[in-house]
């Protein structure tokens, strides 16, 4: 974004006013003004002083105050100081002014802002640019705005100037009120937040906007078609959320679109070429995914054809099928264009790359872990393509490319001096081949060194697998006598097999294994479920987790009761959805890379000798649906943070030693809580304090216990208020808030609606 061409934070030097804030005085002002603003004393704590001479001070006075002032960081504002010269880059550092000393950009980026944003930060008539990225703002105030809007005699329009707003890696979950701005809005960053559900339907009067991202939330449903009106759009991020279906038609209306990205969703379909026809003006198209297989978009390859601008092109890990198109970027402007990138890997491509690609004067092809038969010998031996691949081809030839037929490498393709495309001595089908079959073990190689590693012979149960009770080595499968039995690993105990025979589960629990599980199990290409629980075990010399990165496949786990100690290698295992690992050895606090793992949604950590506070982060793991820390010795307050995972529905924080009040706002944001245990066994211990919330907006939790903790205060009047279970027969409400302090009278208005409940509410104070 360009610097406002007026734009100065040097002005003059500070201390033009000597007043302190307590004896700032307003201004006289208008009757009719002065009356409109009393009217507003219910949205704001804003003085009267608004249309006064020193205005913008008293605006962002009220803007520091109802966002936390005290507690920023980086840059802090001297307010108490009574400093009204908002241009003074001293008292105000992050403000800029122009020539007239108007505020034109306010720029408060990772200083420590929380809670709301004052709607009369949007008055400021000449702002143009609001920056609050990564802060822990959780309400922008636009549903205020109409209500300012409405007053009258202000002196000045409000929020018409606004062109940019950046609140990237906020906590904002509602956009209700931001269509007041919608005249001079072109840019909103929301990024990294809270919004869950559906495309909100205030994004589409938004139909000023050049740049909208609202990447990496919690947005469900379709793509609304709707999306296809703000016809100024040139810049649209949607990625890492959960959308589906297919790209509509629709979106081809937004001829000015050069940047569009769907990508880490669950879109799947084809690629109209309707769609693609229409946007003459795309520089970046994305729908690419993180890992192999997850995607699924499928049908042929766009032509890109009538594209001039489009120099990145990301579509890898999806399905698509069919050949590379001839025509591909055929219009592209190599005068404009310096470098074409194009991503197509791990799809089901066929054919060869054209010697129609020679016109590219520098491309970055990527068609690794595809079906490509061959590369046009005109290609290979053209000298027009030195600069292919970032300049690789000059050094390695095509091979930089890929791998050719009967030679493999890892990455399909040579990278660097010493790593050469290998000869395969029994051959690969395509080129840019991974692996070679005669260095993969097969899978019942695998499970063969998997059981003589760990006492086979000594197992619980061992049908199937009891027939290599006599190896000395896996390497045995290979003599006559075993050859002879013809051995289906498909058949022994624990395992499953998909219809290629290749091995997707393993469950051995309490099965009496014991010792070092060798790397190479992590090597099945088609394991999905894992339960070793209950066992003797250990993954590496570290007591760590060893390879279980290399399982890339992987999503259901449960290593809960072995021998493992450490955090090592864990956070590898990108694929993991649900993971156990109750009864461990830590005794050390929750490692902050397990916060990586954004894919899980189940995580059990019971006994496992946890320590310290919950480290800050856990919002990361968006998709969790359930966490379970029963146990073990954590400390300090309940996170706040849990209310940024709105997919929570079953939390268990029991026989821990947190301390100080739940996080009664963050837990008016579980919308699916359905299950919250923090009870104590140990009825000395303080625990947690304070007030019981109300628990109404959690509407679906019929399972509470904070027993034996050392709450107070009365029950509140709206406790469960608006539970989808009142007058239900078939659900259980059980509620546990004995060996606690709470007060005042129990009413019977607040549970007789619970046709099926359990309650408890022994040893309190009540009257």
């Amino acid at each position: 974004m360009a610097p406002h061409a007026a734009a100065k934070k040097y002005r003059r030097p500070s201390g033009s006013s000597s007043s302190s804030r307590k004896m700032m005085q307003p201004t006289s002002i208008s009757t009719t003004a002065a009356a409109a603003l009393l009217l507003l004393s219910c949205l704001t704590t804003l003085p009267t002083a608004v249309i006064a001479q020193k205005s913008q001070a008293k605006i962002l006075e009220t803007f520091y105050d109802e966002s936390n002032g005290d507690s920023w960081t980086n840059r802090q504002w001297n307010i108490a100081e009574g400093s009204s010269d908002v241009c003074d880059s001293k008292s105000y550092p992050g403000v800029t002014c122009n020539d007239d000393d108007k505020i034109i950009e306010i720029d408060l980026h990772d200083c420590g802002l929380a809670g709301k944003v004052t709607p009369w930060i949007y008055a400021l008539p000449e702002l143009t640019t609001l920056t609050l990225g990564d802060n822990d703002i959780d309400d922008a105030g636009w549903d205020k705005i109409a209500d300012m809007l409405s007053v009258e005699d202000l002196g000045y329009e409000v929020g018409t100037k606004l062109k940019s707003l950046v609140l990237t890696g906020n906590k904002i979950s509602s956009m209700e009120g931001i269509d007041a701005l919608a005249d001079s809005l072109k840019e909103l960053h929301l990024t990294y937040n809270r919004i869950t559900g559906p495309m909100p339907d205030e994004l589409f009067e938004l139909t000023n906007l050049r740049v909208l991202s609202i990447s990496e939330n919690a947005i469900t449903g379709t793509i609304d078609k709707r999306l296809g009106t703000l016809h100024h759009l040139r810049e649209f991020y949607c990625y890492g959320n959960m959308v589906e279906g297919q790209i509509p038609e629709e979106l081809g209306q937004l001829k000015q679109l050069q940047i569009l990205t769907f990508a880490e969703n669950q879109l799947s379909g084809p690629i109209s070429s309707d769609l693609v026809d229409n946007l003459v003006n795309l520089k970046i198209f994305s729908v690419h995914n993180r890992e192999e297989g997850r995607g699924k978009h499928n049908g042929t390859i766009p032509k890109f054809y009538n594209h001039p601008y489009l120099a990145e092109i990301y579509m890898d890990n999806n399905a698509f099928t069919g050949s590379l198109p001839h025509l591909l970027l055929h219009e592209l402007n190599q005068t404009i264009v310096d470098q074409v990138t194009v991503n197509l890997a791990n799809n089901q491509l066929t054919g060869s790359i054209p010697s129609a690609y020679l016109r590219f004067n520098s491309l970055d092809l990527d068609v690794t872990g595809n079906k490509i038969s061959s590369i046009d010998s005109e290609i290979c031996e053209s000298d027009s393509i030195d600069n292919w691949m970032n300049g690789l081809v000059e050094l390695y030839g095509c091979d930089a490319i890929l791998c050719d037929v009967d030679y493999y490498l890892p990455t399909g393709k040579q990278e660097d001096d010493e790593v050469v495309c290998k000869w395969c001595d029994v051959g690969t089908d395509y080129m840019g081949s991974v692996s070679c079959a005669s260095d993969v073990l097969s899978d019942l190689q695998i499970l063969a060194e998997f059981y003589l590693a760990v006492d086979g012979p000594n197992w619980a149960e061992a049908d199937g697998w009891d027939v290599m009770e006599q190896m000395e080595t896996s390497a045995d499968l290979t003599l006559p006598d075993y050859k002879d039995l013809d051995i289906d690993h498909c058949e022994f105990y624990g395992v499953e097999c998909d219809d290629n025979d290749r091995v997707t589960e393993l469950k051995l629990k309490g099965n009496s294994l014991e010792g070092l599980v060798p790397a190479s199990l992590f090597d099945l290409p088609e394991l999905t479920d894992l339960d070793l629980s209950g066992n003797g075990l250990y993954f590496d010399r570290d007591n760590g987790f060893g390879k279980i990165g290399n399982a890339k496949k992987l999503t259901n786990v449960d290593l809960s009761s072995n021998d493992i100690q450490t955090w090592k290698g864990l956070s590898a295992a990108k694929s993991i959805r649900e993971l156990h690992l109750d009864d461990l050895y830590f005794y050390s606090p929750i490692d902050e890379s397990l916060y990586t793992m954004e894919e899980l949604t189940i995580l059990h950590m019971q006994f496992s000798g946890l320590k310290g506070k919950i480290p800050e982060g856990i919002s990361a793991l968006k998709n969790l649906k359930a966490l379970m820390l029963y146990g073990n010795s954590l400390t300090g307050q309940v996170p706040a943070e849990l209310g940024d995972m709105p997919n929570l529905w079953h939390i268990t924080l029991s026989e821990n030693d947190f301390t100080g009040e739940l996080p009664a706002e963050a837990f008016k944001n579980l919308v699916n809580l359905e299950k919250f245990h923090i009870h104590q066994n140990d009825k000395e211990k303080t625990g947690i304090t304070g007030k019981l919330p109300s628990f109404k907006e959690n509407t679906k939790l019929h399972m509470l216990d904070v027993s034996s903790n050392a709450m107070t205060g009365e029950i509140p009047d709206d406790f469960m208020a608006d539970s989808v279970y009142k007058g239900l027969d078939d659900q259980l409400m059980d509620i546990n808030l004995s060996y606690n302090k709470f007060t005042g009278v129990i009413h019977s208005s607040t549970f007789k609606e619970f046709s099926n409940m359990k309650l408890d509410l022994a040893n309190n104070e009540f009257e």
